[in-house]
């Protein structure tokens, strides 16, 4: 599953370093909130959520790939989606 990660995300140096489905939750965590996006600038984790379905249902991993990965996107969406902001 890393290496399906790593060809979705080709050409990002921090997807490199990814070593466990830890690392993969790590990153997907910082994809959602869009950290690495000026705070003026970013995007919903509802918004970017989306994108990253989109993504990865249009690449061409197998099947079974694309599945284990949005089920990452969905779990760590739904961890932050349901976070008290209070």
């Amino acid at each position: 599953m890393i290496k399906s990660f790593q060809l979705l995300f080709k050409g990002r140096v921090s997807t490199d370093k990814l070593q466990t489905v830890e690392d993969i939750r790590k990153f997907v965590v910082s994809e959602l909130l869009d950290e690495l996006t000026h705070p003026r600038a970013r995007q919903s984790i509802h918004k970017k959520y989306e994108i990253a379905v989109n993504r990865i249902t249009q690449s061409d991993l197998s099947d079974m790939d694309q599945q284990k990965l949005i089920t990452i996107y969905r779990e760590e969406y739904m961890k932050l989606s349901t976070v008290d902001e209070t």
